[in-house]
């Protein structure tokens, strides 16, 4: 009697993944892009909210001009370490904007007193508020901080929510 047997079946090599689970370049390529466009939203969010304090104080409280220096250094200081993660655009938007803030508090501290609460008064009760013909140079620098402003919310929108402009 014959017995019959299976035929064996020889394996010769195996194939195991790579470790790693087999992650190719474009895929960190990927990963860096998404992480780059995190730390620039995020650098971009800090910076638009110093800038929104500084906006608020040039409306609501002008004549303070400690407190709006302070808002200058702290805007300052935050350009100079979020330089590299912003884009070479966005630093210049915002560089615009710290000018403007300068200039703006430089002609602040020379008014004082009564045509300070006049003007206070004024920027209280309506969106363009008048200077007088001797604080032109104010009335352009209040502009300029407006625009800068202006310029800085829409790159916000689109760095931050991806927003058109």
């Amino acid at each position: 009697m014959k017995f019959w047997r299976r035929p064996k079946i020889r394996l010769t090599s195996v194939n195991l993944p790579v470790v790693g689970g087999g992650i190719t370049w474009e895929d960190t390529s990927d990963e860096r892009k998404v992480r780059a466009r995190t730390e620039r939203a995020a650098a971009f969010t800090e910076l638009w909210t110093i800038a929104q304090s500084a906006h608020i104080g040039v409306r609501n409280n002008f004549d303070n001009v400690d407190t709006l220096a302070e808002v200058h250094r702290q805007l300052n200081v935050l350009l100079i370490q979020k330089a590299p993660a912003l884009d070479p655009d966005d630093v210049a938007l915002a560089q615009k904007f710290l000018d403007a803030l300068e200039a703006f508090i430089r002609l602040v501290q020379l008014e004082a007193g009564e045509t300070a609460e006049d003007i206070r008064e004024a920027m209280e009760n309506t969106a363009a508020p008048y200077f007088p013909a001797e604080l032109e140079e104010l009335s352009e620098a209040y502009d300029l901080v407006s625009q800068s402003n202006e310029a800085l919310k829409q790159r916000y929108r689109k760095v931050v929510f991806g927003e058109d402009e």
